[in-house]
């Protein structure tokens, strides 16, 4: 999963050179951006799913990581759009701690605080104020990421009920039609 913060605003937001957009949905917005950052340096480090859930299972997510500095870009992406613009980025995932799980704590910190850059972005060009956060896709799963990004957002975060994009894609439909 890379970080794509959405919101229902009751404003639009809108920044091209940083990939911000507003689309309308009823009589709101619905306001976001998209990072190049996330979870594809997990396979990349070779993470496996097995080893994702255990090692999880060892992180306190309100526990500060031994790293905190990381920026999780994938080692085939340079450049950055969202929430930090800049062509030329790459990712930082050093130093690397010695156990896996110190080490994934960090990746998942990274992923978080991207997160949380995307929503301050979102702010700073007049949004509605974050309420809470509705999560899907692989991550989703993952409940100490989930409790780690809630401490850093500082709003509620969890699982959406229906985590099926063709869910989320028919009750626009639906409510386009209506």
């Amino acid at each position: 999963r890379s970080p794509h913060p959405r919101l229902l605003s009751d404003v639009p937001a809108d920044d091209a050179s940083t990939g911000v957009y507003s689309h309308r949905l009823g009589d709101r917005w619905l306001v976001g951006g998209a990072s190049n950052a996330g979870c594809a340096v997990l396979r990349e480090q070779g993470f496996s799913g097995d080893e994702l859930a255990r090692l999880s299972e060892e992180i306190d997510p309100l526990a500060q990581p031994p790293c905190t500095d990381y920026y999780p870009l994938s080692s085939l992406v340079v450049g950055e759009r969202f929430p930090r613009p800049d062509e030329n980025a790459v990712g930082v995932l050093e130093p690397v701690p010695e156990s896996r799980a110190a080490f994934l704590h960090c990746i998942l910190h990274g992923i978080a605080k991207v997160e949380t850059e995307g929503y301050e972005a979102l702010a700073a060009l007049g949004a509605s104020e974050l309420r809470r956060v509705l999560t899907s896709g692989g991550g989703s799963q993952n409940a100490q990421w989930t409790v780690m990004r809630q401490a850093l957002l500082g709003v509620p975060t969890s699982r959406a009920a229906n985590i099926d994009a063709a869910y989320g894609a028919a009750l626009l439909a639906a409510r386009g039609a209506g």
